[in-house]
């Protein structure tokens, strides 16, 4: 009789655990992403600059270890913060390597981000803070896969506002670090590219370091258009001083703008970036241009040159040997120890040419050609396409000195003031009959040329004068 009680109580006992493990389970299922997502918030918030917030589900898998989180967001400090937002982050761990570090593969879908430009130039992006009172977890792990997908970044700074696009991006560990593999594009007000690139990144003593980088891109570039642009470098590395250092840089470029085309191939021996500009040095280039087919193509040929970039600024220097084909004969033009600086924000190109080089057709001697030595400087203006400078220059024994212009949106788009010591017409003409005809003279009104000569000496059908002006299409 004393065991049946006893029996009713034990059982009565066990439903009441069995309820109560059964009500703190439903508890817990209820609660766990919210405690769980507050947990993480805080954890990554005493790491990162910056505050991150989980406005998604939290889902935690123990056996294999995997974490899954939904619409996460940063912001960043300050008065302008840049932000980010994740709709799906997902990281698990096979965590089968025991004694050594963890596996952790990523999947990130969904982003959307500003990244802002602060006042000390530099860009603001969710970075480790450089001290912490967060204790070591004491968990070693490693990067065994990253992929990103669907992610649209609008970068706004000092110059024009871009927005990158990453369609998918990849790295997958290697044995030698990882190797990367990214499909996207880029677009301005005025120019769009798409593309993919793929290289190695190995973990060096001095920090990350990229081998065999190949991109190809298309696109738009105002009224250009880019139809392949390939660009492969054999090395990246930092630098002591914390620049970005390159090593063998080649590029393949064709592109068209109406009916213009234009090939270049170029090779580097060496550049550097850092966060004032960037340097590429040993430049040899070939570069042919087109108009409205191959008979009217021209090769220039780089050699040497040193291209710099700094902001909004380029400047460039070497030697340059252009070649080209007049229906007189072949032109080649070299420029040794050039400069020219260009200011991307304003448009104007600075140019100085001290030792310019020109084998002419003489069109007096068919088959033959004249050498011109001259001197040269100017600017330009890509926008008005308008431009002004100096020459000098010396024709067998006559030396020419005086200022250009030119303004393509007139009829007559060339301008010339200048100044010649000595000018003999009769040298320049053809060879014909016995008996020379005049010159025509009026043919020269067509020319798209305005031009006022100075002359110390001409002669012309004979006749020889002193002092004389020349002026052509110019108004009284």
């Amino acid at each position: 009789m004393v065991a049946a009680p006893r029996r009713r109580t034990a059982r009565v006992i066990l439903w009441l655990v069995a309820f109560a493990i059964l009500v703190t389970a439903l508890v817990l299922w209820q609660f766990s992403d919210r405690w769980l997502g507050g947990t993480l918030v805080e954890q990554i918030n005493a790491r990162l600059v910056g505050q991150v917030r989980i406005d998604g589900s939290v889902s935690l898998q123990v056996f294999p270890p995997r974490l899954t989180l939904a619409d996460v967001a940063w912001q960043g400090p300050g008065a302008t913060p840049s932000t980010m937002q994740l709709d799906h982050l997902d990281i698990r761990s096979d965590w089968d390597a025991d004694g050594a570090a963890r596996p952790l593969t990523i999947s990130i879908r969904g982003v959307r981000g500003q990244l802002r430009q602060q006042a000390d130039g530099q860009w603001q992006v969710p970075t480790p803070l450089a001290t912490t009172n967060a204790p070591d977890d004491g968990a070693p792990v490693k990067l065994a896969a990253l992929t990103v997908t669907d992610a649209t970044v609008e970068l706004i700074g000092r110059s024009v506002p871009t927005s990158v696009r990453l369609t998918e991006l990849k790295l997958i560990e290697s044995p030698s670090g990882w190797q990367v593999g990214a499909t996207g594009g880029a677009s301005t007000a005025e120019a769009t590219v798409d593309g993919a690139l793929s290289s190695t990144v190995e973990i060096a003593a001095t920090g990350l370091r990229l081998t065999e980088f190949t991109a190809t891109l298309t696109g738009q570039v105002g009224p250009a258009t880019i139809e392949s642009l390939a660009i492969g470098v054999a090395t990246v590395a930092p630098a002591p001083d914390g620049a970005w250092q390159l090593a063998a840089l080649a590029t393949e470029l064709r592109a068209r703008d109406g009916d213009r085309q234009i090939t270049l191939t170029a090779e580097a021996g060496s550049g550097r970036y850092a966060a004032g500009g960037a340097q590429l040095l040993g430049l040899q280039a070939k570069a042919t241009f087109a108009l409205a087919g191959p008979a009217n193509a021209a090769t220039a040929t780089l050699t040497g040159m040193d291209l710099a970039f700094a902001g909004q600024q380029v400047t460039a220097s070497g030697r340059a040997h252009v070649v080209t084909a007049l229906v007189a004969g072949p032109v080649g033009v070299t420029a040794e120890r050039f400069q020219i600086s260009a200011d991307l924000a304003t448009g104007r190109v600075e140019g100085a040419f001290p030792n310019v080089n020109a084998a002419l057709p003489d069109p007096a001697k068919p088959g033959a050609q004249l050498g011109v030595d001259a001197t040269l400087t100017g600017h330009w203006q890509t926008a008005e396409r308008t431009g002004a400078g100096t020459v000098e220059a010396k024709v067998e024994d006559s030396r020419l000195n005086g200022q250009w212009q030119i303004a393509l949106a007139q009829p007559h788009w060339l301008t010339v003031d200048a100044q010649v010591d000595r000018l003999n017409l009769d040298r320049w003409q053809a060879p014909g009959p016995s008996k020379p005809e005049a010159l025509p003279l009026d043919a020269w009104r067509d020319w798209p040329l305005r031009l006022d000569l100075q002359v110390g000496r001409l002669r012309m059908q004979g006749l020889e004068a002193q002092n004389t002006r020349l002026r052509l299409n110019i108004p009284d």
